[in-house]
């Protein structure tokens, strides 16, 4: 499979609102509008549709998907991960990352030392945090979670050589 066929997640589908098809969907990324931008989305490997209407409810999304038009057919996605194809996401300008690029990625300090390897990124709010887990060839087994702050503690990342350098003590 050619990475412009991975599926990258977007969110997971809940329950669903109204008669008419619509789903909440806890949504994964920062503009829920940007889902209209999708030609086709995705549950595991099958197609499902597009995504034609986006509505925010209550600080909630719901969508509807072309030809899910009735509540019993919206129930049967129901706590299901959607997807879309890799190629479809916009390009982002030169030296910016979608979070899903950087897991697997080593962390190495200024001094060298191997911090482990990026499992996720959590949202908070604030800032991003990288969550990192001891590797095979990191210096000890801790997991530490570092603030993805572009420049104060993330000096470079570089996705073809799998590593990313941070400021970071070992001992934090």
């Amino acid at each position: 499979m050619s990475s412009t066929d991975r599926k990258i997640i977007l969110g997971k589908l809940g329950k669903p609102h109204g008669l008419k098809g619509f789903l909440y969907l806890h949504y994964y990324g920062e503009n829920p509008s940007s889902l209209l931008d999708y030609i086709e989305v995705f549950i595991d490997e099958s197609s499902i549709g597009r995504i034609d209407k986006v509505i925010n409810l209550k600080n909630r999304v719901t969508v509807y998907i072309s030809g899910i038009d009735n509540r019993n057919k919206a129930e049967s996605l129901r706590d299901k991960d959607i997807y879309v194809n890799e190629k479809q996401l916009p390009q982002l300008d030169n030296g910016e990352f979608y979070h899903y690029q950087l897991e697997g990625l080593s962390v190495v300090n200024n001094e060298g030392e191997i911090l482990g390897c990026i499992d996720n990124v959590m949202g908070t709010g604030a800032n991003d945090v990288l969550v990192v887990k001891p590797s095979e060839k990191s210096l000890d087994d801790l997991e530490r979670l570092i603030p993805y702050l572009k420049d104060d503690v993330v000096k470079s990342i570089n996705i073809e050589e799998n590593i990313m350098i941070v400021e970071w003590p070992s001992d934090f």
